[in-house]
């Protein structure tokens, strides 16, 4: 399938990769929590990477950028470190997930106004599978918890997930709505990509 931008120039790839992760610093960090509250980008991110940079290589520096925020936060800024357990390694496969299905929307559904409907039943699959691999992974690997069981884990699940539903669907959104803005304000780049 013809993609029109998805398998663009390096350049294009490189200034989305930029504007993703200059968002998810500004998200995950939290630097603007005194002025107003943004939720965490990340797993948003990761779809929106996966649907418009094919490289593997910006999956690994995004993951990379994430990490690299997190300590930042913890050991230099005196953030919490709670979260910062062996089990923090499962955000690559909760990472890698939501990158293959930005990946696969691309492939599927191309930029057709009718895929939205799938696209966004898969964004939610998506993410509900992401969050098993990081909140399970912390809850059961983390070694935070006595004990843990699946009937401790659902209750957990059940109160988290809806908030990391909503932010990954906003700002995917929000990523969505820019890069029609984009082709709409640039319609060249949508025909040089059907050459």
């Amino acid at each position: 399938m013809n993609r029109s931008l998805a398998l663009a120039s390096p350049r294009f790839e490189l200034a989305t990769f930029a504007a993703l992760a200059a968002v998810m610093l500004i998200t995950r960090t939290h630097s603007l929590s005194h002025v107003v509250h943004l939720p965490d980008t990340s797993l948003a991110s990761f779809f929106v990477l996966g649907y418009l940079v094919r490289r593997p290589t910006a999956f690994g520096a995004l993951f990379l950028l994430g990490f690299a925020i997190d300590v930042w936060k913890i050991y230099v800024m005196g953030g919490s470190g709670f979260c910062f357990t062996p089990a923090y390694w499962m955000l690559l496969p909760a990472y890698g997930v939501m990158w293959f299905a930005g990946r696969f929307v691309a492939d599927k559904f191309g930029e057709r106004l009718s895929a939205l409907l799938p696209a966004a039943v898969l964004l939610l699959l998506a993410t509900f599978v992401s969050n098993l691999f990081s909140s399970g992974g912390f809850y059961f690997l983390g070694g935070r918890f006595a004990d843990p069981s699946v009937a401790e884990f659902l209750p957990r699940l059940q109160k988290y997930f809806p908030g990391t539903l909503l932010a990954t669907l906003l700002w995917s959104g929000v990523g969505a709505a820019a890069y029609v803005a984009l082709l709409t304000a640039r319609p060249e780049l949508r025909r040089a990509r059907a050459k």
